[in-house]
């Protein structure tokens, strides 16, 4: 019990976190605040990597990948657009690792 409240602890630490970074990546390539539909579609992808460590399923980052280029795939060609979403998907990728890393030293000491 006690160790699914520090991870739940962990996650909302985590996502504290992206919602300021990714505040800051969304005004240096898009030069607003936008929508706010990627934010909740981060906290989605976000939420499936940090199941899919948790439970041990790592080919699930290999789906999570093939899925994003999937969508992504377009005839033309917009540096911008490619830019942010490079940077924002190792982000929040990076994020979510380290923060697990974190979890899993603090659990076991």
């Amino acid at each position: 019990m006690e160790i699914g409240i520090r991870f739940i602890g962990f996650y909302l630490a985590s996502e504290l976190v992206a919602y300021f970074v990714f505040k800051l990546v969304r005004m240096k390539y898009l030069k607003n605040y936008g929508s706010r539909r990627p934010m909740w579609n981060g906290i989605i992808e976000r939420m499936f990597i940090y199941l899919c460590l948790i439970s041990g399923v790592y080919h699930g980052l290999t789906l999570f990948g093939a899925l994003k280029i999937g969508t992504r795939i377009k005839v033309d060609d917009n540096k911008i657009s490619n830019d942010y979403f490079l940077i924002g998907n190792m982000i929040s990728v990076g994020l979510v690792l380290l923060t697990f890393q974190l979890y899993k030293y603090w659990t076991t000491t």
